[in-house]
């Protein structure tokens, strides 16, 4: 094997594929915006179908809006023209893709959509196919080759199909009320749930507190019970007014006694976060200033407390 013919060929076919999206951003029109407005509009479901390996493509694009909280289902036209095509109801939107836009598996599943007045979106890259004149959408790919050195394998067109899905589905995503909250609803297990964690899920209620009359002693008692190598000083409406870390009595240990007001060391600005703050963003605030344990503040009140090792073991 030549090591540099098989660098440069796998190059290759990342420029081919590179250029092809390039063009397809280039050109996006009209049409791009129509179908977004067609999805946003959505009573029913998105069907998604599609043949081989754009069958493939629209299993993922229907998998990437139902996760983005667009009820989608893939139907294999096939399995549709013997008996599955009792899923589609009038409300849905049929997305059909198909690069040369004549796959014949897709007339029943067309014919019926049409019948009852179902909208059809197609992807493909043949204006004038049976397709593309039976939809109510189109969206063209640009002129392309394929990939391969015979320029014959669903390569350039799939990923063009796939492209396209994907700036639908954010592009709906975009305008939905949607959040990271409502995406982790859908999401509550593997990495990507555990990427959305917030601290609200984590947090301890059971925050070392002191008021401004407590001596340095009774810091250290409270530091000491609770574990967090800290105490949060809170004024009569239990607002923050400031921190003692461990740090700062290390710091300040020659100059001063235990029963001295813990006022005279303490810090004015806690570092704070919101309980809807994302555990990941939480770990990187505390290693960007250097602190192992966070407040968690509501309006400059104390409502919970994480300690670094604790965020990093649920990032």
């Amino acid at each position: 094997m030549n090591k540099s013919k098989i660098i440069k060929t796998g190059k290759t076919v990342l420029n081919i594929e590179a250029n092809a999206i390039s063009k397809l951003s280039k050109g996006l029109d009209n049409e791009f915006y129509k179908a977004v407005s067609l999805i946003i509009s959505l009573k029913g479901k998105l069907i998604v179908s599609g043949v081989g390996k754009s069958g493939n493509i629209a299993a993922k694009l229907a998998a990437s809006f139902t996760s983005t909280g667009v009820p989608s289902v893939f139907l294999n036209p096939v399995d549709a023209s013997h008996g599955d095509m009792g899923i589609v109801n009038k409300e849905d939107i049929l997305i059909a893709l198909s690069n040369s836009g004549e796959s014949h598996e897709l007339s029943d599943l067309l014919d019926f959509a049409k019948k009852r007045q179902i909208k059809i979106i197609s992807i493909t890259s043949n204006k004038n196919s049976l397709l593309s004149k039976n939809s109510d959408i189109t969206l063209l790919l640009p002129k392309h080759k394929e990939a391969d050195k015979f320029n014959t394998i669903p390569t350039t067109s799939t990923t063009l199909s796939l492209s396209l899905g994907d700036a639908l589905c954010c592009s709906v995503l975009d305008i939905r009320n949607f959040d990271k909250k409502s995406f982790k609803e859908l999401h509550p297990g593997g990495k990507i749930g555990k990427k959305l964690k917030t601290l609200n899920e984590i947090m301890d209620r059971d925050i070392p507190t002191i008021d401004d009359k407590a001596s340095i002693k009774d810091a250290v008692l409270i530091m000491t019970e609770k574990k967090y190598g800290c105490a949060v000083m809170i004024d009569k409406n239990k607002r923050i007014k400031g921190i003692l870390t461990d740090g700062d009595l290390r710091r300040s240990i020659n100059q001063i006694e235990l029963n001295d007001n813990v006022k005279s060391i303490i810090k004015n600005k806690p570092i704070t976060a919101k309980k809807n703050y994302l555990i990941s963003s939480a770990v990187a605030l505390m290693n960007k200033n250097a602190i192992t344990s966070l407040i968690i503040a509501d309006r400059n009140i104390p409502i919970g407390i994480v300690n670094l090792k604790q965020c990093i073991d649920n990032e």
